[in-house]
Order: C-alpha cells, then sequence, then structure tokens
C-alpha cells in the first residue's frame, strides 16, 4: 500500500511534477534491477536480504514487480487523462491487492491457478473504484474492471504490474472514458 504514494501525489499536483519525480526514481530503479542481474555482488545482497523477505523467488530470474509497477504508472500518466491514470492505478494497487488478500485467505475454488473467490474480490474492488471515482464514465470504467479482471485471472506470462493498469486505462479510454 506504500504505492498509494504515487497517485496521492498525482491527485495533489500536477502530472509534470510527478514525472519529475518518477522519471529518475523509475531509471534508478531499473538500473538496479538490471544491475543485479550482471553483477555477482549485488545479485548476492539480492538473494541474502530481499528474496523471500521483500521479492518472490518468481522475480528472481525477471525484472521486480515493484519496476513493471513504475513503469507502467509512467506510461498510464503520460498517455492517458488524469481520472483515467488515477483510476487504472488505483485499480492495480487495491483490487491486485484484494485479490490476493482473499485468494489465499479464503479462496477454495482454483481458477488458472488463482481462486474464483481472489478473482470476485479483484472485479468488486474495480468496480467499487470506477463507480466512486469523479469524472470517470461508468461502463467505461465497468468494461475495465472486467477486462482486468480476466487479464489477471488468466495465465500471461507478462507481470500484472504492467498489464493491469495498461489493460485498465485503454479500455476506459477507448470505450469513451
Amino acid at each position: 500500500m506504500a504505492t498509494l504514494i504515487i497517485p496521492v501525489g498525482y491527485a495533489l499536483t500536477s502530472e509534470d511534477t510527478v514525472i519529475i519525480f518518477l522519471f529518475p526514481f523509475f531509471l534508478c530503479y531499473l538500473s538496479v534491477d538490471l544491475l543485479r542481474h550482471f553483477h555477482s555482488g549485488l545479485a548476492s545482497i539480492f538473494r541474502k536480504y530481499f528474496f523471500g523477505r521483500v521479492l518472490r523467488e518468481a522475480e528472481s530470474p525477471t525484472l521486480m514487480g515493484s519496476t513493471y509497477f513504475l513503469f507502467s504508472t509512467l506510461l498510464v500518466i503520460l498517455l492517458f487523462p488524469k481520472p483515467i491514470a488515477m483510476a487504472s492505478l488505483l485499480i492495480l494497487i487495491f483490487s491486485d491487492t484484494a485479490a490476493a488478500f482473499v485468494g489465499k485467505g479464503i479462496g477454495r475454488i482454483p481458477i488458472f491457478g488463482k481462486t474464483l473467490e481472489g478473482s470476485m474480490a479483484f472485479l468488486i474492488s474495480s468496480l467499487l473504484i470506477v463507480w466512486i471515482y469523479p469524472n470517470l464514465n461508468r461502463f467505461s470504467g465497468s468494461l475495465a474492471a472486467l477486462g482486468t479482471t480476466v487479464v489477471e485471472l488468466l495465465p500471461i506470462r507478462v507481470n500484472d504490474n504492467l498489464t493491469i493498469p495498461l489493460v485498465a486505462a485503454s479500455i476506459m479510454f477507448f470505450s469513451g472514458g
């Protein structure tokens, strides 16, 4: 939930201000993420202190989920109107978290390696976000909630920190958001 600082900062400031902060931060983060694959000393620090605690083992051979998050955040802020970008980021932050908590906590019906209960939590929380968020077309938002639920559920090999906000924003934008 610490990632909420970005949409909160975006809500309180301008696109330019957020980009001025976010772009160099992303480049530094990406550099460290890439270096851990090519520098044995940095790789051993990541294995010792981060994997299993902060990072998942699945992130070991790829970029970290947080790197994908920063990249998708930059893209949706640059490419889409502010209400669509904000709603897309909130869907990723809240709905993906809700899906994980519900799916791991009470999920019983497996589907594509996830749970039906987790996916329902994702859909319901996404719908709440797009129905509550101001200046957002509820129909296109509902389509985005449904579309991102499908993307989150399916075993797509691209990190959902990248796909969820981009799919949500694209659906809202191109369906009249």
